[in-house]
């Protein structure tokens, strides 16, 4: 057995589970708002903007 074998599985279980395309969406953009707002903290503006993009 590899040391990483089971490192999926772990990282996994601490995750909610996405139960279809629109849940997933909205996930993703929660995400990514979130994402966009620490890069703009940080004065990365481009990446905010790209980040908001891939929100919408």
């Amino acid at each position: 057995m590899h040391d990483n074998e089971g490192a999926g599985e772990a990282q996994n279980s601490g995750r909610r589970e996405i139960g279809d395309r629109a849940a997933a969406a909205n996930y993703v953009a929660e995400l990514t708002g979130e994402l966009a707002a620490i890069a703009r903290r940080h004065g990365l503006d481009a990446l905010g903007y790209i980040l908001d993009m891939a929100r919408l």
